[in-house]
C-alpha cells in the first residue's frame, strides 16, 4: 500500500494534462469551433498574471527565501539553456523553435503539486517562488528567443511582471488585498492551464510521426539538462533540505506548457514543440518516482 501511494498520487498530476489535451486533440479532430487567437491573448494577459498574483500574495515566506529561490530559478534555466545550445548547433535544429523548450521546465501546474506530495505547504510555498521567477523570464526572455530579436516594449506590455511586483508588494507589506480581488484573481488564474493544454491538444491533432520522434528524443534531453542544471545550482548555492528537493524536482520538470503558446504566436513549429510538451511528460511520468525517492 505504501508503494502504491507515491504512485497514485503522481497519477493525480500527470493523468489530467494527458486527459485535456486528449479532448483537446479529440475536438480538433471533430472540426469543431477553436480560435487558437483569443486562447493565447488571454492567457497572456489575463489568465497567467491572475495565477501568479493569486499564488504568490498568498505566501508567508521570508524575504531570503525569495531571493535564494529566485536564484536558484534563474541559475537552472540559465544553465539548461547553455548545455543545450551546442547541442541543438551540432545537430542543426533551430535555436529558436528547440531552445525555450529545453531551458524553460513546467513548474507551475506539474511542478508545484509535486512540491506539495513531496515537501507539504513548505515545499508548495518554494516552488511558487521558483516558478514566478520562471514565469517572468518565460514572459520576456521567452518571447524574445521565439521571435529571435529582444523587443522592450513587448517586455514592458508583459502582464505578469506587474502581478509579480504587485504579489511582492503586498508580501513587503503585509497588506492584505479584499476578499473580492483574492477570489477574482483565483478563478481567472485557474483558467490558465486547462485552456493551455486544450490549446496543446488540438495541435497534437496535426502532429506528423516523423516530428513526434524528434520530439521524443528532445523530451529525454529537456529532462536530462534540467536535472544536471538543477543539480549543478543546489551544489554552487549550498542548498539543503527541502529548498535542495524543490529546485532538483522544479528544474527536471517536463517543457513548460506556455513554450508551446510562444511557438504558435511565432509560428516556430508549433507541432512539435507541443509534441515535446506531451513527450516530456509521458517520460517524466516514468522518471518521477525515482526523482522523489532520491530527492526525499
Amino acid at each position: 500500500m505504501d508503494l502504491l501511494a507515491p504512485l497514485s498520487s503522481i497519477a493525480a498530476v500527470v493523468v489530467p494534462v494527458f486527459l485535456i489535451a486528449a479532448l483537446g486533440f479529440g475536438w480538433s479532430r471533430a472540426k469543431l469551433p477553436y480560435d487558437s487567437a483569443f486562447i493565447t491573448t488571454f492567457a497572456i494577459n489575463v489568465s497567467t498574471p491572475c495565477l501568479v498574483f493569486s499564488s504568490l500574495a498568498r505566501l508567508t515566506l521570508g524575504g531570503d527565501d525569495l531571493l535564494t529561490m529566485a536564484a536558484a530559478s534563474v541559475g537552472s534555466m540559465a544553465l539548461a539553456g547553455l548545455m543545450a545550445t551546442p547541442i541543438l548547433l551540432a545537430s542543426r535544429l533551430p535555436l529558436r523553435v528547440y531552445l525555450p523548450a529545453l531551458s524553460f521546465p513546467n513548474g507551475g501546474n506539474m511542478g508545484i503539486p509535486v512540491c506539495l506530495f513531496a515537501f507539504g505547504e513548505t515545499g508548495m510555498g518554494l516552488a511558487v517562488l521558483f516558478f514566478a521567477t520562471l514565469a517572468v523570464l518565460q514572459f520576456t526572455i521567452g518571447p524574445a528567443l521565439a521571435a529571435g530579436r529582444t523587443d522592450a516594449k513587448q517586455v514592458l506590455r508583459t502582464p505578469v511582471i506587474y502581478a509579480v511586483a504587485l504579489a511582492v508588494l503586498v508580501l513587503m507589506t503585509g497588506f492584505q488585498p479584499p476578499q473580492w480581488v483574492t477570489n477574482t484573481t483565483t478563478l481567472l488564474g485557474n483558467c490558465a492551464v486547462p485552456l493551455m493544454l486544450f490549446s496543446l491538444g488540438v495541435a497534437l491533432a496535426g502532429l506528423r510521426m516523423q516530428g513526434m520522434m524528434r520530439s521524443l528524443a528532445m523530451s529525454a534531453l529537456r529532462l536530462l539538462l534540467g536535472f544536471a542544471a538543477g543539480l549543478a545550482v543546489v551544489e554552487l548555492l549550498g542548498l539543503e533540505g527541502t529548498m535542495r528537493g524543490v529546485v532538483l524536482l522544479e528544474s527536471t520538470m517536463p517543457v513548460a506548457v506556455f513554450n508551446y503558446l510562444w511557438a504558435l504566436r511565432y509560428n516556430n513549429a508549433p507541432q512539435e514543440v507541443a509534441g515535446m510538451v506531451l513527450g516530456s511528460t509521458a517520460l517524466s511520468f516514468l522518471t518521477l518516482p525515482l526523482l522523489l525517492a532520491a530527492v526525499m
